[in-house]
């Protein structure tokens, strides 16, 4: 079928995905940072991360362009250490970079700057930005989970419920430290099983392995965490509001009454 769309270039996928495991490796950031900043907590950077949900969803970017920004966080954050006073600032000058990356019509710098009610100034953001391309040595094209569940998505002709689920259940690790040591293509595989387990859809395949390239055992560690960070949606809340909507096939009510009923275990 996809030998009949151009867009997919089915010839080159297997090369793509090869060289995207590659970058994602090279572009993870270190999990351990937070040890090297003497000012932050792993607690400020979710603060961060609950602001920049509510930013990003007001100005309706793309979800690729959140995850670009949480990767550019977290490995600027990995080079340079921040003042509590500067991490705002690191965290616009990386959204401010994802969108000119990811977007059609990215946010203006007038625009940054009034999400930030002033706290910076335009001069203060470019500066920001320059210096943080140059910390991350250019190499802005990090590969995001959304890439890897879409490839993976094939195993169930895209079944948009598995799918949206999915979406959701990947999201929500962007809040919490313990997943910045898996790489996205495991993220994406782990959250998307996770979907399957819950919508009752099946189970994991060997088409699911090749499109994915993980077995099930190898999911499960990823799986089991995010399993317990789901029972409490307080500390991904404005995912969590996000995802209740029905544009989103109310993907958090669900996992949420899911769990009330329960007491499931990997």
């Amino acid at each position: 079928m996809d030998k009949k769309d151009v867009s997919m270039v089915s010839d080159y996928a297997d090369d793509i995905f090869e060289y995207w495991r590659e970058l994602e490796q090279k572009m993870k950031p270190n999990p351990n940072y937070m040890s090297c900043q003497s000012e932050l907590e792993w607690h400020m950077r979710g603060i961060l991360l609950d602001w920049l949900v509510q930013v990003h969803e007001r100005f309706g970017m793309l979800q690729e362009t959140l995850f670009l920004s949480v990767n550019y966080i977290d490995r600027f954050l990995s080079l340079k250490e921040v003042s509590i006073e500067k991490l705002q600032l690191v965290g616009t000058t990386a959204l401010f970079i994802a969108a000119k990356y990811e977007e059609i019509a990215a946010p203006t710098l007038n625009e940054m700057i009034y999400m930030v009610a002033g706290t910076y100034t335009c001069d203060e953001l470019k500066k920001a930005e320059r210096f943080m391309i140059n910390l991350l040595n250019y190499e802005l094209g990090f590969p995001g989970p959304l890439s890897f569940l879409r490839r993976i998505s094939k195993a169930d002709h895209y079944d948009p419920q598995v799918r949206t689920l999915a979406k959701y259940l990947i999201e929500v690790t962007i809040m919490y430290e313990c997943f910045i040591e898996y790489t996205s293509s495991l993220i994406a595989a782990a959250g998307y099983y996770l979907s399957m387990v819950m919508l009752g859809k099946s189970t994991w395949t060997l088409v699911h392995e090749h499109y994915s390239g993980f077995d099930e055992e190898a999911l499960l560690p990823c799986a089991r965490e995010l399993l317990s960070c789901l029972e409490t949606p307080s500390q991904h809340l404005s995912i969590y509001k996000k995802y209740a909507e029905a544009s989103y096939m109310h993907a958090s009510t669900y996992v949420n009454e899911y769990l009330s009923l329960n007491k499931y275990s990997l």
